[in-house]
């Protein structure tokens, strides 16, 4: 019996390990502007990733607003450089929400994945809505 428990808090600590733990990097693009857009629009193509970030800012969909916002998602793909070939690699992509005005950035959101894309997409979409839906952050230009 003894070994069942062993067998399974090896699992258990296995398991633990593999969760990526890569961090969420967000910013405005020009430090004098942090103020957060009062209406936003979603330039997202799928439409279960639009509903999932237009309810993570909390911001419904207008199409006549001048911010849109876009996803990507980057997988790196093969390398052929050597010095990453020998090293190994950080990460093997990344997911990005940005707000744009017009052309130009102002603001972004990233992180990074080795394994998961789906779990950088569900850490940047956490890290919106804490940013965006607390009391203290609803200045709004």
């Amino acid at each position: 019996m003894s070994t069942f428990f062993i067998r399974l808090l090896l699992l258990s600590l296995l398991l633990d390990g593999c969760e990526e733990t890569f961090p969420v990097y967000q910013s405005y693009c020009q430090k004098s502007k942090t103020d957060f857009p009062s209406c936003l629009h979603y330039m997202v193509e799928a439409p279960v990733e639009k509903e999932r970030i237009e309810k993570a800012f909390g911001l419904p969909n207008d199409p006549s607003c001048p911010y849109t916002v876009s996803l990507t998602k980057y997988c790196v793909g093969k390398c052929t450089n050597p010095y990453v070939k020998s090293v190994g690699g950080d990460f093997n992509g990344y997911v990005r929400i940005e707000v744009k005005k017009g052309f130009k950035c102002y603001y972004k959101i990233q992180s990074d994945y080795k394994n998961s894309m789906k779990a950088a997409f569900e850490r940047v979409l956490k890290a919106v809505e804490k940013e965006h839906k607390s009391p203290e952050n609803a200045k709004k230009i």
